[in-house]
């Protein structure tokens, strides 16, 4: 469901361990023979070994060194009963059936299910899937082209006519993004007030998040306005080969306006200088499946106002969270920087 060359990340450690394994480790001996047991794989001749790890820890599947799976296991205390990754999957499975955009095919394991729930030493439970190899390479959130947004907007357009579409199973059950979601007091990524910085600079994002959640108090919540989203749809969670773009990483789907979309395709990035163009390359590709309104751009920018400040909380208080390498080191400053703009034009990135 990776490649290769998958951004960086720190690894899963076996309990009690301390520091964590870098990328490239092999799986703790638990999670590599209760991912060979759930999967029929051979365990002497499987290797699984870490690809990057944020609230989920991805790993990668070879078996007599071909890679042939990609396994997501998510945390006790991020995921604890299958559901909500049963119906990540279900959704998947139908945008894949309907050839909506290229996914990674779910592989299930051996009792028939399409995730695996595994103890490890001391009987905490993972909620693991595993899905097909996907060959590409990922591109920089930093410095992926313009060009590149454009096709994410495009692509998060024909996502959301699918999510209109879609015929949710029984059962079906997936997050909301609520504004409170991302930087409210149980903020799900994170406290941004945590962020090292001076109380005047504090007093600015603060004036910044109320600004923008009061644009969303009475943002539409019509069917064609807010419904299943991807959630972090940006340059990381692509896979590029040749002209082909492979869709991964759905773990963070869930109900919110469609324009969140946008905002997580600028994950981090909001301070540059070409955000501007990398969000209306967004916007151009988006209409030429679904249209936006002055309505939507303003919800847009105001949703990545707080994105921002999710990011921000998910750098200060976790060490493996957020962007990686120096994008990290320029959330809180670049943070100040986007909060100074969105006061000062509220469609700043659209207009």
């Amino acid at each position: 469901m990776t490649t290769d060359d998958a951004p960086g990340g720190t690894g899963l450690a076996e309990p009690g361990a301390s520091g964590l394994p870098a990328v490239g480790a092999p799986a703790p001996a638990w999670l590599h023979e209760a991912l060979a047991a759930a999967w029929g794989w051979d365990a002497a001749e499987t290797e699984v070994d870490l690809l990057r790890l944020s609230r989920n820890a991805t790993f990668r599947v070879r078996v007599r060194g071909v890679p042939v799976a990609a396994t997501r296991v998510a945390a006790p205390p991020y995921m604890d009963d299958t559901a909500a990754v049963e119906s990540e999957v279900a959704w998947v499975a139908s945008i894949a059936g309907t050839g909506t955009v290229r996914v990674p095919t779910t592989i299930a394991p051996l009792d028939g299910r399409t995730v695996a729930l595994v103890a490890d030493e001391v009987e905490r439970h993972w909620v693991c899937h595993t899905a097909t190899w996907a060959r590409g390479t990922v591109a920089d959130d930093a410095t992926a082209p313009v060009a590149l947004h454009r096709r994410l907007g495009t692509t998060a357009a024909v996502l959301h006519e699918h999510a209109l579409g879609f015929a949710r199973p029984r059962g079906f059950v997936r997050p909301a993004w609520e504004p409170a979601d991302l930087v409210g007091p149980g903020s799900r990524w994170g406290a941004w007030e945590s962020a090292c910085l001076p109380p005047a600079d504090l007093a600015l994002l603060a004036r910044a998040r109320d600004a923008a959640l009061a644009e969303l108090h009475d943002a539409s919540r019509a069917p064609d306005a807010w419904g299943l989203v991807h959630a972090d749809l940006r340059p990381g969670n692509v896979l590029l080969d040749g002209d082909d773009l492979t869709v991964i990483d759905f773990d963070d789907s869930g109900f919110s306006w469609f324009v969140l979309d946008l905002a997580a395709a600028l994950t981090g990035v909001e301070h540059l200088p070409d955000a501007p163009d990398r969000a209306q390359a967004w916007a151009a590709g988006y209409q030429e499946v679904r249209p936006l309104t002055s309505a939507d751009e303003r919800t847009a920018c105001a949703l990545s106002m707080l994105r921002r400040l999710q990011v921000l909380g998910r750098t200060a208080t976790d060490p493996r969270g957020g962007p990686s390498g120096a994008l990290r080191a320029e959330q809180p400053a670049g943070s100040v920087l986007v909060a100074e703009r969105y006061l000062r034009s509220p469609t700043w990135l659209l207009r």
